[in-house]
């Protein structure tokens, strides 16, 4: 992608994020003494989570979570099955049906990995307890899906280019 192009949908997420961003809700448990989300916005061990409503393909997701507090935002790594659980109530409550994460296949050595976009280590078996479709193309990501189904599996691989709502993540403040 060329300069100007990044600049741009960095730009345009910006711009757009503020108006997209929508509340979050406390999950019950109770945050760190000094730990801070911005208004609005979800806590969990360490970290805070935003969802925005607007569907948007996962490239421009990256682009507005990234846009929200610099490089350290992120679409939403879920690294343990309690993490899994805690974020698909939060989601749930809100209404969420169908949200991209940060994973995403990526090429690396002539070969299709998947991989996390903050770069977290991908470990197997996923959140939901499945693991992912090794016959991958260089256009697959990772969705959030049947977030109301409490038996049904949460990983939802498809293209990329797909519209749907978004989890940002992003290390509180201390």
């Amino acid at each position: 992608m060329s300069f100007s192009a990044c600049l741009l949908l960095c730009l345009l997420g910006s711009l757009l994020s503020s108006s997209w961003a929508q509340e979050g809700a406390q999950n019950g448990t109770k945050p760190e003494a000094r730990a801070q989300c911005r208004p609005g916005n979800f806590y969990y061990k360490q970290y805070c989570y935003q969802l925005f409503y607007n569907y948007v393909s996962w490239d421009l997701a990256e682009v507005v979570c990234q846009g929200q507090s610099g490089p350290e935002t992120y679409l939403a790594s879920l690294l343990s099955a309690s993490e899994g659980r805690i974020v698909s109530t939060y989601l749930s409550r809100k209404g969420a049906t169908d949200v991209w994460i940060g994973l995403r296949t990526t090429s690396s050595n002539g070969y299709m990995v998947w991989e996390w976009s903050d770069a977290t280590p991908l470990s197997l078996p996923l959140w939901d307890g499945h693991n992912l479709n090794t016959a991958v193309s260089s256009n697959d990501c990772i969705s959030m899906a049947n977030i109301w189904n409490t038996i049904s599996r949460k990983s939802q691989q498809r293209s990329c280019t797909d519209a749907l709502p978004f989890l940002c993540k992003y290390q509180a403040g201390y």
